[in-house]
């Protein structure tokens, strides 16, 4: 795989730096960005952003993070970046920050929200940078007010929709809005485990002052420290959103704002073409009114009575750069609005701040961020008395597991394997799924906390990740040393695409073979290949005869037949696990076919023996992929998860009977299906029987 080069090429000068990552290397950042167009979570461009990515992140890539870190007080810095940024340059900028961040024990999480207005101000101003070398002086003034005036009609234009935009992104249906929502859970659930950072560059600001007042109005944790650079948002909206919720005892602890000297303003240039910085363009020609006061200008905080007071207090700080001699804390050598994001000196002082100490990994040459990592769930150590509790990802807005059975710490003889597949190689994107790899995860996470399974008996295989080899090897292997006694518990996890096949052994009179969709899973003709995905008699001879004492639960959250098509929920928020055959003669011969009971994919030994199967529905309906409670899973997992979690000494039976009320409740199409012998189904989930 690419890694995700943060260093600019090689000859590269100006906004070159700004060069998108490849696409290998976005996924590299898919855990530190959420995309967003006009407020709303990204659906085009060069990174989309979704719902489920945003869950991914609290619910899994977070929680590692916060764990690998120590359990507590582990900074997670909020960044939003300027106006000045389209979605390209917003990419390429966290990618050059991410890493150093990582570096230091920070989590970044990184807004893009593209702006336009630097391809709006290069149509304003006429193109490329000019000669600099004109000398200042009234004619230059003069030329400076006209630029002023004439901006006025497309700058209050482009400036107000992006206003705009940064309040879309906090309305009900914005993006930030669920993040906000989404953030404060997570504090509330762990509470002690992060401490968050708004940092914001330039029209940032204008994003922090909506976003933050949405986080800790939605219930979350206080905000530690609140750092700006150069903001661009006016005093009054700051005076009225942020200043109140400054200072000790206060929501947000401390402040801090970067900007230039008077004089630097006036010796910056926008494109060469206005002889003064964008903030003194914003001011003039911007706003709804001329000359309003900003808080990035110096000018305007020392006019403003409350906002001396804040940066003099003890809780606020104002640096105006370039600083000669000041604490590594507090010292800035921007020369240029644009510059306070990669300025060393500044985000050198911004890090101090965030980790409350001297000592940090300087900001410098950038290396590559590894890949994407995994988001299986981590299992952590049992803490003792005197430490606080690891993190660690569980369902989300639940309690432990009540009444887990087992005894003791020990997990010595299990095995988890837990299969999520929301990608598929040889599929159309149409034809992908939303929940499942967080039904793998969720999973995993309960086995770890409420049932004692050590992080090393457990498998999470996700997307490619779950081929049919792969699976198939792990599940072999499994039952070999469930013969060989070495293993007494096996939990299977499914969650994926169901489908038919044509059987080729004949022990099916006029029927299919049910499937399960793995990550390679190709057509062969008319049909789905057997040979690229499991099939029921593969699972069948694997589980054929388990010794006695064997314990084995699989958890099937897949469509089973497709004579459910004709009774399919295609409400919104809801897709069928289902993938049909590939062609209308495919079709034709899977529908003709007599349905089979999830019963039919198991047999129970005459002498008890067998796995206990918990399935998401008859084999004449659909599994849902459903968005519940603004994260998607399956319906089945969703619903048994939580089962498992507030009652798990419930028997097998009262459990199937909770999450069939819990499907009806939220009226879906689908009757989860319990099979296994009567003394599995009288115990308890994970229990001997």
């Amino acid at each position: 795989m690419t890694l995700l080069s943060l260093a600019a090429p090689e000859g590269a000068t100006g906004t070159d730096r700004d060069l998108p990552p490849t696409a290998d290397a976005l996924q590299a950042l898919r855990p530190h960005l959420v995309n967003l167009s006009d407020g709303r979570f990204s659906t085009g461009g060069q990174l989309t952003t979704g719902p489920q990515d945003v869950d991914r992140i609290f619910d899994a890539y977070l929680p590692a993070f916060v764990q690998a870190q120590g359990g507590h007080d582990v900074p997670l810095v909020i960044y939003a970046h300027g106006g000045l940024v389209s979605e390209a340059a917003g990419l390429a900028g966290a990618a050059r920050l991410c890493p150093w961040w990582l570096d230091n024990g920070v989590y970044p999480l990184f807004f893009i929200w593209e702006t336009g207005l630097w391809d709006a101000l290069r149509s304003l101003l006429g193109g490329g940078p000019r000669d600099l070398s004109v000398p200042r002086g009234w004619l230059e003034d003069g030329a400076n007010r006209i630029i002023e005036v004439a901006s006025r009609p497309l700058g209050e234009k482009v400036w107000g929709q992006m206003k705009i935009g940064a309040a879309h992104a906090v309305a009900s249906d914005g993006g930030a809005a669920y993040v906000a929502a989404r953030l404060a859970r997570f504090t509330r659930e762990h509470p002690g485990a992060v401490r968050i950072h708004g940092v914001g560059h330039s029209a940032g600001s204008i994003f922090h002052s909506r976003f933050l007042p949405a986080y800790l109005d939605a219930g979350g944790q206080h905000v530690a420290s609140l750092d700006l650079l150069a903001p661009a948002v006016t005093t009054a909206d700051f005076s009225d959103r942020l200043l109140p919720r400054i200072g000790a005892g206060r929501e947000i602890e401390t402040f801090t704002l970067f900007g230039m000297t008077r004089q630097t303003e006036e010796d910056d240039n926008v494109l060469g073409i206005y002889r003064r910085s964008l903030l003194c363009l914003v001011r003039a020609g911007f706003e709804d009114e001329p000359n309003t006061p900003l808080l990035g200008l110096q000018e305007s905080v020392q006019a403003d009575p409350k906002l001396s007071a804040l940066v003099a207090g003890p809780a606020g700080a104002a640096i105006w750069s370039p600083t000669s001699g000041a604490p590594p804390t507090a010292s800035s050598g921007a020369t240029s609005h644009g510059a306070f994001d990669d300025d060393p000196s500044t985000l050198g002082s911004v890090m101090r701040r965030v980790l409350g100490r001297s000592t940090i990994i300087e900001y410098g040459p950038s290396r590559p961020l590894p890949p994407e990592p995994s988001p299986a769930a981590p299992s952590p150590a049992a803490p003792s008395p005197a430490d606080p509790p690891p993190v660690a990802p569980a369902p989300p807005a639940h309690p432990e597991p009540t009444g887990a059975p087992g005894t003791g710490a020990s997990s010595a003889g299990r095995l988890a394997l837990c299969v999520g597949l929301n990608e598929f190689a040889h599929l159309p994107q149409s034809n992908w799924l939303n929940g499942c790899v967080n039904d793998a995860e969720e999973f995993a996470a309960l086995l770890a906390s409420g049932f004692r399974f050590a992080d090393s008996d457990i498998t999470v295989l996700a997307n490619a990740e779950a081929t049919r080899s792969e699976v198939m090897g792990r599940l072999q292997d499994a039952t070999a040393r469930l013969r060989s006694g070495e293993l007494e518990q096996l939990v299977f996890t499914f969650s994926s695409h169901g489908t038919q096949v044509p059987d080729d052994n004949q022990d099916e009179e006029d029927q299919m073979d049910e499937a399960f969709v793995t990550y390679d899973m190709n057509r062969n003709g008319d049909q789905w290949d057997p040979s690229t995905l499991m099939v029921d008699d593969d699972l069948q001879h694997l589980f054929d005869d388990l010794p006695p004492g064997a314990r084995v639960d699989v958890v099937l959250d897949t469509c089973h037949s497709g004579s459910g098509l004709r009774a399919m929920d295609l409400l919104p928020g809801r897709t069928p696990r289902f993938v049909p055959p590939p062609t209308a003669a495919g079709l034709e011969v899977a529908t003709a076919a007599r349905s089979r009971t999830a019963g039919d994919l198991f047999k129970t030994s005459s002498a008890g023996r067998g796995p206990v199967l918990f399935a998401a529905c008859r084999s004449d309906q659909t599994a849902a992929d459903a968005h519940i409670n603004g994260r998607y899973n399956g319906a089945f997992s969703r619903y048994l998860i939580d089962g498992l979690t507030t009652g798990a000494h419930r028997s097998r039976s009262d459990l199937l009977a909770a999450v069939r009320s819990d499907l009806q409740a939220g009226r879906f199409n689908q009757e989860a299906q319990l099979e296994g012998s009567s003394s599995a189904l009288g115990s308890a989930w994970g229990a001997p029987y």
